[in-house]
């Protein structure tokens, strides 16, 4: 009988969030002037969801839309709708790189563009097997998900979660009988900013 061997890659995470870190406050008349597309080496392949943030209270209903994308690599785009106050308004999508965004109409106030605590990374984006994972926590106790879908979001439900305990650095290992756990649509892990200091996801691809 043929083996199969096990890939690997490893989601460590631990940058702040920013709301700026994509484009610094301004009233872009279209595109916004991006300071970045891509997130920092300090993310390790991963990603997050993005933030539009404004300083003013006359924006409601006024649009950014954002090009980029998502965790595995293909294009995507999401529009996030201002709010009518000063405020940061968080999309859904997670993005791994955002190579534009435009204003559907010149803000009265400052918007800025930037990242929150919601986290994820592609480990492969066919189909393929969850084989297993090892996880440290992270300061705060909370759910890792583990996602097969074309479409995700912040709101998707995860064929399985775990928790972390929210001791820092206290490991644990989780081994999935062979086959593994069949992932049709390919495979994303999402997570909160300090929920996990490091973790190992082995999977087929």
């Amino acid at each position: 009988m043929q083996s199969t061997y096990a890939k690997v890659k490893t989601i460590m995470d631990e940058t702040a969030a920013s709301t700026t870190y994509f484009a610094a406050a301004a009233r872009p008349n279209t595109s916004f002037t991006m300071a970045q597309t891509a997130f920092a080496s300090t993310h390790n392949g991963g990603g997050a969801v993005i933030t539009a943030t404004t300083a003013g209270s006359s924006d409601s209903g006024k649009t950014v839309t954002l090009t980029g994308t998502d965790l595995n690599g293909l294009a995507q785009t999401e529009v996030i709708t201002l709010p009518g106050s000063a405020t940061t308004t968080a999309g859904t999508k997670y993005f791994l790189t955002v190579t534009a965004a435009e204003m559907s109409a010149q803000p009265a106030g400052n918007v800025s563009l930037g990242f929150n605590n919601s986290r994820g990374m592609g480990m492969f984006g066919g189909r393929t097997a969850l084989k297993g994972f090892t996880c440290c926590s992270g300061g705060t106790a909370g759910d890792v998900k583990f996602h097969s879908t074309s479409s995700l979001t912040s709101s998707s439900t995860p064929f399985m979660q775990y928790r972390t305990n929210g001791t820092a650095d206290n490991e644990t290992h989780f081994n999935i009988p062979a086959p593994g756990v069949l992932c049709v649509d390919g495979l994303t892990v999402t997570y909160t900013l300090d929920t996990i200091d490091q973790m190992n996801v082995l999977y087929n691809g």
